[in-house]
């Protein structure tokens, strides 16, 4: 078996939400005043799922936003060892040496 690492980045920002860029849809982690705003939190999830941060990479902040505190934000790069199954033709080859 081969083993290969899978990579996914995740923007982190510093009110604790976090966005998996691989997922498609916009990440908005500003609450408004209407109380909308991204509520995810997905980098604990992926880490629960065994994926491991490699690099963190600061990307600023904006300074400012609606409640009077600026935020910041990251980009983190996760990795994860993924087996592959071996290929077919080990698979005949091991059935015609039993």
């Amino acid at each position: 078996m081969m083993n290969m690492k899978r990579y996914r980045y995740v923007i982190v920002c510093s009110n604790g939400k976090s966005h998996d860029l691989s997922r498609a849809g916009v990440f908005n982690p500003f609450e408004s005043l209407l109380g909308s705003g991204d509520m995810s939190f997905e980098l604990p999830e992926l880490l629960q799922k065994g994926w491991l941060p490699v690099r963190e990479t600061p990307m600023g902040g904006n300074g400012t936003n609606q409640g009077g505190g600026g935020y910041s934000f990251s980009l983190v790069l996760l990795e994860k060892e993924k087996v592959d199954e071996p290929l077919k033709a080990e698979l005949v080859e091991a059935v015609k040496s039993t």
